[in-house]
């Protein structure tokens, strides 16, 4: 999902200079296809692993925060979608395309935000405040990258069909509206963590990042909304409360058109500078708690550096301020080192060494008819959350945890029954 969030970036890049511009346009498009292709991969993978283990599918559901990742599907499907339009938003066929692909994303975006947070509130262990990490955001970041998705698709589906425009532009407010309520919920509770028992582990620490990846999806989508509706105002001398009216005068038309442009914009202001807030805090906790090792949960770096580029990109072209498109650009050459560094991580620890996708703890769930048998199952122990022991120095363990990012629990009696 940060690779399709990256090539946004490039999209909207804050300077739009001719070859420049076509030379990111072209990097884009290929970081699009390689996000097409990884999804594609990782989906069957995924698929494929929950039809042979289906007692893996009700574990990961039942462990809250860790069913929140699941939050990635919806993501990179709207991801992908703004690709289509950003490349083939001339040809009708790519943006009803995108229209369709943009329903796939919601559908799935409301059965993560809603059905998780169900399944929390009923059937999941119950939660210590020490558990909440920045992890949990990941529930509301499908809703808001929907809207942003659905603002973004907005001006190409109105030359084709303004019904359909109107109807994505009413769901995609209320995605942000349902998506930034939660959000301010989760990032409530989450300050107040942090406050009352410091930081978290450090294999937590990259998930501080998705805040920022809310806000800044949150910021993008209000000002592509303000900008279609003020347009869309004007044009059709649309009034809410008037059947039948005579003319509206063009003055009132184009006073409304600035006033929701520029509460657009202040809107995306305010959720920018909270995203700020959030990305000094999270730099500043990977400065103290540098990581030892390279993990795969670092990826977490990329998506929300990309979408603070993004929404900073394009409100700088609409702005035309020399600052912020100083600003965007370096966030955006920043967010391309971080994606080359974590690339290059998990092409070496993933795919040459093959030490990086294994999952410490699954051993006993795998291939254990207890588990996976339809009777005499095991009661679900393992309630998901981040409690952790005591550390024990002498093993060089952190908060529960060992140099490497690994739990401090013996795991080897269930690697051997694996065996």
């Amino acid at each position: 999902m940060g690779t399709a969030t990256l090539q946004a970036a490039y999209v909207n890049f804050p300077y739009p200079i001719t070859g420049a511009d076509r030379w990111l346009r072209d990097i884009g498009y290929c970081l699009w296809i390689t996000a097409i292709v990884t999804f594609v991969t990782f989906a069957f993978t995924i698929i494929t692993r929950y039809m042979r283990h289906p007692a893996l599918l009700k574990k990961n559901l039942l462990e809250f925060p860790n069913s929140s990742y699941m939050g990635a599907i919806p993501i990179s499907i709207n991801s992908i979608m703004i690709g289509i339009v950003s490349y083939y938003d001339y040809r009708a066929s790519g943006v009803w395309a995108a229209f369709v692909v943009w329903w796939i994303g919601l559908f799935f975006g409301l059965c993560v935000t809603i059905g998780v947070v169900i399944i929390q509130m009923i059937r999941a262990a119950e939660q210590e405040l020490s558990d909440v990490a920045g992890v949990w955001v990941m529930t509301t970041v499908p809703l808001l990258t929907t809207a942003s998705s659905g603002a973004t698709l907005l001006p190409f589906l109105s030359t084709h069909s303004t019904k359909c425009a109107i109807i994505v532009l009413v769901i995609s407010f209320m995605c942000w509206a349902l998506g930034m309520a939660i959000l301010n919920l989760i990032l409530s509770v989450y300050f107040y963590r942090l406050i009352a028992y410091k930081l978290p582990a450090q294999p937590l620490l990259a998930s501080s990042f998705l805040p920022i990846a809310a806000l800044s999806q949150g910021a993008f989508a209000i000002q592509k909304m303000s900008i279609y509706l003020a347009s869309y105002i004007q044009s059709k001398g649309y009034g809410p409360t008037q059947v039948h009216p005579p003319p509206i005068p063009m003055s009132t038309l184009q006073a409304t058109q600035e006033v929701i442009h520029w509460m657009g914009i202040i809107m995306c202001l305010y959720l920018l500078a909270h995203a700020t807030f959030w990305l000094v805090q999270a730099v500043t906790a990977i400065l103290f708690k540098v990581p030892k090792s390279f993990n795969i949960g670092m990826w977490s770096f990329v998506f929300p550096l990309a979408s603070y580029a993004n929404a900073w990109s394009f409100l700088s072209r609409d702005l035309r301020n020399d600052g912020m498109r100083g600003w965007a650009a370096m966030i955006t050459m920043l967010a391309t080192i971080t994606w080359l560094f974590c690339a290059l991580c998990t092409t070496y620890f993933g795919l040459y060494q093959g030490s990086l996708f294994n999952a410490p703890g699954l051993e006993e769930w795998i291939g254990d008819p207890d588990q996976e048998g339809k009777k005499g199952r095991k009661a679900h122990q393992s309630n998901g959350t981040y409690s952790m022991g005591e550390p024990d120095e002498e093993k060089g363990e952190t908060n529960g945890f060992n140099a490497d990012g690994i739990d401090g629990q013996d795991h080897s009696a269930a690697r051997r029954r694996a065996s």
